[in-house]
Formats: structure tokens, C-alpha cells, sequence
């Protein structure tokens, strides 16, 4: 079950997407599908974290007032997915890029 508020599945749908197609843009230049995953990876990060850090802004909160208390309530913005917010997703999905490549080199497996 995936747990999500707002729009917090962007991080799953980027990194997806954004993987896909520089996994089949690498096969079709005859470079390796993986590497295509890994460098898919790293640019899906880069997205996300400018993505999440524009949805989540501070900038965007809202402060509302209690009619019968007067007192502020400030509503803040919340994209988020498993309960992290989006922008921290680009830290994660890059860390698997970076082990993704590092297992690419490990192993022998690039083909450029």
C-alpha cells in the first residue's frame, strides 16, 4: 500500500518515468539499459528535489484566523510519500543511482 499526501507520488511517478525513458534512449544509442536506469536516477533526483522544494515552501503557507478564538493558525503545505516529504525523495532515489552505478563499475557490466 503506498501512503501519500498531496502530491507526493510525483516522486515514485518521476523516478519511474525519468528512468524508463533514459533506460530506453541508452539501449537505443547501444549503451547499457542499466547505466541508462542509473543516470535515470540521478536526473529523477534532481527533479524531484526542485519539484519538492517549490511544493513545500514556506512561501506557500497560509495563516487563518479562528473566528471565535482570534488566535493564528498557519497551515503549511505537504507533499509528501511514507511520510517523508518530497524534496527529501531526491536524496534517496539518488543514492540508488549512485549504488547503481558503483555496482555497474564493480561488476564490469559498462558497455558504452
Amino acid at each position: 500500500m503506498i501512503f501519500w499526501k498531496g502530491l507526493g507520488i510525483l516522486a515514485l511517478v518521476i523516478a519511474v518515468l525519468v528512468g524508463a525513458l533514459f533506460s530506453l534512449l541508452f539501449d537505443k544509442i547501444g549503451w547499457s539499459e542499466d547505466l541508462g536506469a542509473a543516470v535515470g536516477a540521478l536526473v529523477s533526483a534532481t527533479i524531484i528535489w526542485f519539484t519538492g522544494t517549490r511544493l513545500n515552501s514556506p512561501a506557500k503557507a497560509r495563516v487563518l484566523i479562528d473566528k471565535q478564538t482570534g488566535r493564528e493558525i498557519t497551515v503549511k503545505p505537504n507533499h509528501s510519500l511514507f511520510f517523508i516529504k518530497l524534496q527529501y525523495w531526491a536524496f534517496i532515489i539518488g543514492g540508488i543511482g549512485l549504488f547503481m552505478i558503483g555496482d555497474i563499475l564493480i561488476h564490469g557490466r559498462l558497455t558504452v
